[in-house]
């Protein structure tokens, strides 16, 4: 059985004659733009800011100050988690109604809930550096 990110079942699965967003598969392909963009921009900085011992940053008093909307920011990404494990369900739940595998219909949340993870853990970094000119935009904190 071979994967296939609209599956094999459907010809016209890959066809946008009825319009771009009619198509659903193409729209999920789309999807996916802004999360893997978001890894692929993440993932060197991250490593690369773990593997250098010239980037750590002591943080020298008992607690560590938190940037504005910080509890916040925190309730929303894990409302996203959840809806993004939600999401993941329902893929795999429709998936198995399928007679071969459709990776659209998970693999958007899937990479989107990776991407929450990573931005996570870059800006938990960028916190508790207290460095937030790793930021984009202004910071005037």
């Amino acid at each position: 059985m071979s994967l296939s990110f609209c599956g094999n079942d459907n010809a016209s699965a890959y066809s946008v004659y009825e319009g771009v967003l009619k198509n659903g598969c193409f729209v999920d392909a789309l999807n996916l733009v802004p999360h893997v963009f978001l890894l692929f921009i993440t993932f060197p900085i991250l490593f690369i800011g773990w593997g250098s011992q010239s980037s750590k940053v002591q943080i020298h008093h008992n607690t560590w100050l938190h940037f504005p909307g910080h509890n916040l920011r925190w309730i929303l990404t894990f409302a996203l988690l959840f809806v993004h494990v939600c999401e993941i369900a329902e893929g795999i739940v429709s998936n198995e109604c399928m007679q071969t595998p459709h990776l659209h219909l998970f693999m958007p949340a899937l990479m989107g809930f990776i991407a929450a993870i990573t931005s996570i853990v870059y800006y938990h970094n960028i916190e508790t550096s207290n460095f937030p000119k790793l930021l984009l935009g202004k910071s005037e904190l």
